[in-house]
């Protein structure tokens, strides 16, 4: 079984001054072609991974122009429009939504050491999200991000987890970090600050983990411990930011962990400054000579303006062909005998009914297996229950059409909100009442009919949700 993901990232929309904005959208849309290829000749892709940076200032507008272009982009991939998962970069923030207050904040923190950092990182966080200096510039990012089920697992913990099984009871844990906690015009190498509630993660058998973070490890003041926890219990890095893209295999000499770095380089970087590039990853598992292997196949692409069109990038290829593979050893490996092909799961976060508003979000059980369920389909897309799939839906519209009165009255309406909330923000109100009422298959189906009123005529369907299920 082979996992298919498309790799982009700094597609900086917004960014287009002085005439780039005819070329930059000439590109996008042949990147959306080229893709398109790529999926009829190697197979659909199960997901669009995004290292960061989709817009260039962090606004509302620029979140709008990104998502119509994903929708063409899915559909080109053969995947469902929901299909994304993304992490913030820098200019996914909004600087003018940075108070001063802020601003000392985070002179405070590039002023301090790494350990000081991870004190004074959870003494802020333990203020409450109303308090938290570090969110408000991404308030439009995290209603975009929230579409897609990858908003943030909690203000102190701001990363998201996705999971896809492969034979053997082999899993693939992709986890999507936030860099940018700290970020401003003063960013500077060794001046961001990472958390150890983020970058501290476990090696557990049968499970690859691997990273997604728009900056670079040698961005962070806790830099060292970080690199020892994600080189240690990562097998795959996925950063963007640097425009440059770069394929790295590293093993330490003691350790003799490996692990892999992926630079996705930049869709459209500032104009005439760096190349335009975005990589097709597939991920497999294999065995030899007893041992077992993360495989994973890149195929890079990049602009070739002499042809105007996207082209294998043969200059990192080093010859004609168009992808390269690299085995990176996997000693946490022991797979199970396998009967059958193992099933696909994407778990979607809910939050239990319960849950504090500013807690993590627990995520629903795996669909038990039957001899009922279609096998895994061959483009490595999930087989989610109706349930699922119909709430993946349901949120995307949620937080693609409705503006924030909209989306409040409908959560009124049906009586979602939740009754232990204590003045929290807005936003994440309104997550964690969707998230609640997903426990509640009847409320599901009242949401239901009162979004589609609200969305455009061409995105409304039949409701998934019976009323009868409680």
């Amino acid at each position: 079984m082979v996992h298919r993901f498309l790799h982009l990232s700094d597609i900086h929309f917004g960014q287009e001054k002085d005439g780039s904005l005819v070329k930059h959208d000439h590109i996008r849309d042949a990147l959306v072609k080229d893709a398109e290829g790529l999926a009829k000749k190697r197979g659909p892709a199960s997901r669009i991974l995004v290292t960061g940076d989709i817009s260039y200032s962090g606004t509302a507008e620029e979140y709008k122009t990104a998502s119509q272009w994903l929708e063409k982009l899915t559909g080109a991939c053969g995947c469902d429009e929901t299909h994304v998962s993304t992490i913030p970069g820098n200019h996914d923030c909004d600087h003018k939504a940075i108070s001063n207050q802020a601003k000392m904040v985070y002179a405070t923190l590039r002023a301090s050491g790494p350990e000081l950092v991870q004190a004074q990182l959870h003494e802020i966080n333990a203020d409450g999200e109303a308090a938290n200096p570090f969110l408000p510039k991404l308030h439009a990012y995290r209603q975009f991000a929230n579409g897609f089920g990858c908003d943030f697992e909690s203000p102190d913990r701001p990363l998201w987890l996705r999971h896809f099984d492969l034979p053997g009871g082999i899993r693939l844990r992709f986890l999507g970090l936030t860099s940018v906690q700290v970020s401003d015009k003063d960013d500077a190498v060794g001046k961001m600050v990472l958390g150890n509630q983020q970058y501290t993660i476990a090696e557990e058998a049968n499970v690859i983990n691997i990273v997604l973070v728009h900056h670079p490890l040698d961005w962070f003041i806790d830099e060292t411990e970080a690199s020892q926890f994600l080189q240690n219990n990562a097998r795959v890095i996925m950063v963007g930011h640097e425009h440059s893209l770069s394929i790295q295999k590293t093993e330490d000499a003691i350790t003799k962990k490996e692990w892999l770095v992926i630079y996705a380089g930049a869709v459209t970087p500032p104009q005439g400054a760096f190349g335009y590039t975005y990589n097709w990853l597939e991920f497999s598992c294999e065995e030899k000579d007893g041992k077992h292997y993360l495989l994973v196949e890149i195929v890079p692409r990049v602009w070739v303006q002499q042809s105007v069109r996207f082209d294998a990038d043969h200059t990192r290829l080093g010859g004609s062909g168009e992808s390269i593979k690299i085995q990176i050893k996997c000693p946490n490996i022991d797979p199970q005998p396998v009967q059958k092909e193992a099933k696909v799961v994407e778990l979607t976060p809910i939050v239990a009914a319960n849950a504090a508003v500013s807690g993590g979000s627990p995520q629903l059980p795996e669909p038990a297996s039957s001899p009922d369920q279609p096998p895994a389909s061959p483009q490595g897309q999930s087989n989610m229950n109706k349930q699922t799939a119909g709430f993946d839906r349901l949120r995307y519209l949620f937080w693609r059409y409705l503006d924030w009165r909209q989306r409040l009255k409908v959560l009124v309406d049906v009586d979602a909100l939740p009754k232990t909330a204590d003045q929290p923000v807005p936003q994440t109100l309104e997550r964690v009442a969707l998230e609640t009422a997903a426990k509640n298959i009847a409320k599901l189906h009242e949401l239901w009919d009162a979004i589609m009123p609200l969305v455009p005529e061409d995105k409304r369907g039949e409701n998934p949700f019976s009323s009868n299920d409680r």
